[in-house]
């Protein structure tokens, strides 16, 4: 079953940029991206392990978002490793964008 919610209004994304948001009832950090004009929703937490690592802080190029705390890059359409050390890829969750709202289905 799936779970299609709306979010809290937020302020525009622009191109380029990363956005942390939490979904309080299910403790789940994501992150959502908008790269050449479209949305990309994805786990916001790096999987190399260890200490927590919020990707929406790391550097985004094209659709590669890499990791601040170890390096690890990952596509952010897919969730792909693209580069270690993280060897488990992130999920992903379909973000809509109507009227400027936003909605997630996880």
């Amino acid at each position: 079953m799936t779970d299609v919610r709306a979010l809290e209004p937020l302020a525009p994304i622009a191109d380029g940029v990363v956005i942390p948001y939490y979904l309080g009832d299910r403790k789940l950090r994501i992150a959502i991206a908008r790269v050449g004009g479209r949305l990309y929703s994805f786990d916001d937490l790096c999987t190399c392990g260890g200490d927590p690592c919020p990707l929406s802080s790391g550097l985004l190029v094209e659709h590669t978002i890499m990791c601040q705390c170890h390096g690890s890059r990952f596509d952010v359409a897919t969730g792909a490793v693209l580069n270690g050390p993280a060897s488990r890829p992130l999920s992903t969750y379909e973000v809509q964008e109507l009227d400027g709202n936003l909605a997630i289905r996880l």
